[in-house]
């Protein structure tokens, strides 16, 4: 993603929760993180923290996270602070809070993408105002991972 995206930092992937777990992030019951953006600098530590959420659509536009990113000072040095988590790509792969929910793969994301997408374009059809926008809304998200998911089959 990093390089799809051309981001000048990398993106940390927390598979067995333990960044979040430290973070109360953790909803126990359901066996998933409360939704969450987490920007950390060189040395582990959190600048930046956006939570409450009530779902993965819940989040700051893009431009409000790049700001947020350029704002930061990226401080420290790598494995110089708290939490010090680092895996490595094998570890994510087989490491996860939720082995019995094993992670999709791009093959199985895309047919439940395309689901979101119709569902979403129906759910607008029978809905008013501000109900009626938030379901575009959430369209649009969808439809983005949609797109970022081809982009990443091609490649």
């Amino acid at each position: 993603m990093v390089e799809k995206l051309g981001l000048p930092f990398p993106l940390l992937s927390d598979p067995r929760g333990d960044l979040i777990k430290s973070l109360d992030l953790w909803n126990e019951e359901e066996g998933v993180s409360e939704p969450a953006i987490l920007v950390l600098d060189r040395s582990g530590a959190v600048r930046h923290l956006y939570s409450g959420g009530s779902d993965f659509s819940d989040r700051p536009a893009n431009g409000d996270l790049m700001d947020i990113l350029d704002g930061i000072d990226p401080g420290g040095e790598p494995g110089n602070g708290e939490p010090a988590i680092r895996i490595s790509a094998e570890e994510a792969e087989d490491a996860t809070v939720r082995p019995e929910k094993p992670a999709m793969t791009l093959d199985a994301l895309r047919p439940y993408y395309l689901g979101a997408h119709f569902t979403a374009v129906a759910l607008q059809k029978k809905l008013d105002g501000g109900a009626r926008e938030t379901v575009a809304a959430y369209q649009g998200l969808v439809d983005e991972y949609n797109e970022a998911l081809r982009e990443t089959a091609r490649r």
